[in-house]
């Protein structure tokens, strides 16, 4: 029988599948894609999951279109619950231009078409025609400890080429080890590097403490290498304040440890693959992420389904998020001939991240707004916004979200940027596929927040 593939795309990339299906057609795949499989009439969604659940591996192509579409969004969050289950489903990710690789992706390795179509097709064949190959398990450094990534990265830096010196523990530095090198001119030149074993993402507190040493140690360059994954506002604050600095992230990390087998023979531990027929649902955490995703997917749109959904997204968010924030308060009031439910969470926690949003919008208290609106329904508009800022006072606090799975629309945009004019108040959109990625993020044992600081750096660096 022939290996079925699934492909998830962006319809804006259709023409790139089209070319990619043609240039597989030699390896005998059964390829699945949208165009060809769901007929008129359909249930979309459960054409989807049954195309991914019959597939042994899972293509997702991305673009900076797919990292828009709620649809990509979808199928690879279903990829990736069912690969967790089982480890059944190979995932490919594919990138074909300048977009980010997202962070649930980071452990794998992917085919990068960007810059050279034919030597990513030549990557993409070879790792599809390895599909019965026992393969390593990458993803969320589980059995690590930040003694064996050094190690690991010390490793991996002298078959690199580097020529290392480590620095002894009792003269910490603020970094790991010191190369030397010789530039194009001839001059040697020395670069210190630090090994970071993080399940956060890079903040930008570390790169500028990173910075000032290298100005310390008259150095030219720093290389910082992490399993995690720089947030937005440290990606712009290297390219704009310290181009010194080069990162070697965690999906770029996996990238060069596949150029070297016995590094990962002796790092990493084989998967073993499981049959489906055998599959034993053993991970309880995993059993309640998925039914919560199950209900947020099957919960009714408008009115019938306005407390489902409230009591759906309470759900989810105290199980992401309590602790490190405090049990919610509820609020009551009615619209629209319907009770509505707000949550106010209290944020005294020292997490990093919500100390960080209540130190910069003085957020003692976290305000959650939910919104069931259906397809052809009411807007987030600017009411909406009005409705948040209302709640955001002194004792509140300057900082809210607001839960939908509508994208806002120009008005509520716009209202949502005069109040952060006029009056210093943040107010997010979090979508039910933002809501499932934190659900994943958690079972991985990543912060789920770091989502929400994304958010944050994205309307910040939009404005």
């Amino acid at each position: 029988m022939n290996q079925k593939v699934f492909i998830s795309y962006s319809h804006e990339d259709k023409k790139f599948v089209e070319w990619l299906k043609n240039n597989l057609k030699d390896l005998g795949l059964d390829i699945w894609f949208d165009q060809q499989e769901i007929n008129l009439g359909d249930s979309i969604k459960n054409k989807i999951t049954t195309g991914i659940q019959s597939s042994s591996t899972f293509i997702v192509v991305l673009s900076n279109s797919s990292k828009n579409s709620s649809w990509v969004k979808y199928e690879l969050n279903s990829a990736l619950l069912l690969n967790a289950i089982n480890k059944g489903v190979k995932i490919i990710p594919i990138k074909i231009d300048d977009s980010e690789v997202p962070s649930d992706l980071a452990g794998y390795l992917y085919a990068d078409f960007s810059t050279n179509r034919e030597q990513g097709l030549e990557l993409l064949k070879k790792t599809l025609l390895q599909e019965n190959k026992v393969d390593f398990e990458f993803q969320d450094w589980f059995e690590f400890s930040p003694q064996k990534f050094e190690d690991l990265t010390y490793d991996l830096l002298k078959l690199e080429g580097f020529n290392l010196q480590r620095t002894p523990p009792i003269r910490d530095g603020g970094y790991d080890f010191i190369a030397k090198t010789t530039n194009v001119l001839g001059v040697e030149e020395k670069i210190i590097i630090e090994s970071k074993f993080y399940k956060s993402k890079i903040s930008i507190d570390l790169l500028r403490k990173l910075y000032a040493v290298a100005l310390v140690e008259k150095v030219n360059k720093v290389l910082l290498i992490t399993s995690s994954e720089l947030t937005n506002s440290s990606r712009e604050f290297i390219m704009n304040s310290a181009p010194n600095i080069t990162v070697w992230e965690g999906h770029q990390l996996i990238q060069k440890l596949f150029l070297y087998p016995d590094l990962v023979e002796k790092y990493f531990t084989k998967s073993t693959p499981i049959r489906k027929k055998s599959l034993k649902l053993i991970d309880k955490e995993l059993a309640k992420i998925q039914v919560l995703i199950k209900r947020l997917d099957e919960c009714p749109e408008g009115k019938p389904g306005w407390k489902t959904y409230e009591d759906i997204c309470l759900d989810i968010l105290n199980y992401l998020f309590v602790p490190p924030l405090g049990k919610p308060r509820i609020q009551s009031r009615r619209e629209s001939g319907i009770d509505i439910r707000d949550a106010i969470f209290p944020n005294r926690n020292s997490n990093e991240n919500w100390k960080f949003i209540r130190d910069d919008y003085d957020a003692k208290y976290i305000v959650f707004e939910f919104k069931n609106y259906s397809e052809n329904g009411n807007e987030i508009d600017k009411q909406v916004l009005l409705q948040v800022d209302d709640y955001l006072k002194k004792t509140i606090g300057r900082f809210g979200i607001v839960c939908s799975k509508k994208a806002p629309n120009r008005s509520g945009l716009e209202k949502r940027k005069d109040i952060f004019i006029e009056k210093n108040k943040l107010i997010l959109f979090l979508s039910n596929e933002d809501l499932k990625e934190m659900l994943l993020r958690k079972h991985k044992k990543i912060d789920p927040s770091d989502v929400i600081i994304d958010l944050i750096d994205d309307f910040n660096l939009k404005f």
